[in-house]
């Protein structure tokens, strides 16, 4: 499931962001500053999970940078939340192409949380992927929905 997952990853990463990720091994740090952004997507099935990833807001000014096309000192808050939801979108369909899903299952809406500098998720999720992406960290996690 998390080769999927990184394969999905990669592929949405690199064509719709023009960034390119590299996958950070267990114990491999990398800090990050915040603020943060986390967004989620249910896929609602015969076994529903929750895909999500977590960025530092500059990253996520990068994200949207790069796909709309505009610079990051244009970019508005909402816009970062938006491309980061979207973003949740479009891993999750790709990550159910690639385990060649049935329709059953359905992708939900998307959903955005914003934390301050310090206070990303403390818990560790069920299954997750660590990358650095332009020097900076993002975290992708499956849990059941």
């Amino acid at each position: 499931m998390l080769a999927k997952l990184k394969a999905a990853t990669f592929e949405v990463l690199e064509t719709m962001f023009f960034l390119f990720p590299e996958s950070l091994e267990e114990g491999e740090f990398l800090r990050s500053r915040g603020p943060f952004l986390r967004s989620s997507v249910t896929i609602a099935g015969p076994q529903s999970i929750r895909i999500g990833l977590q960025v530092p807001q500059s990253l996520a000014r990068k994200m949207a940078a790069n796909f709309l096309g505009a610079n990051e000192d244009e970019i508005s808050q909402a816009e970062m939340e938006d491309i980061l939801k979207e973003t949740c979108n479009m891993l999750a369909g790709s990550f159910l192409s690639k385990l060649e899903a049935s329709a059953a299952f359905k992708l939900q809406t998307p959903v955005i949380q914003v934390f301050p500098d310090g206070e990303q998720k403390k818990s560790k999720p069920e299954k997750s992927l660590r990358f650095e992406v332009e020097e900076e960290l993002l975290e992708l996690f499956v849990e059941k929905g």
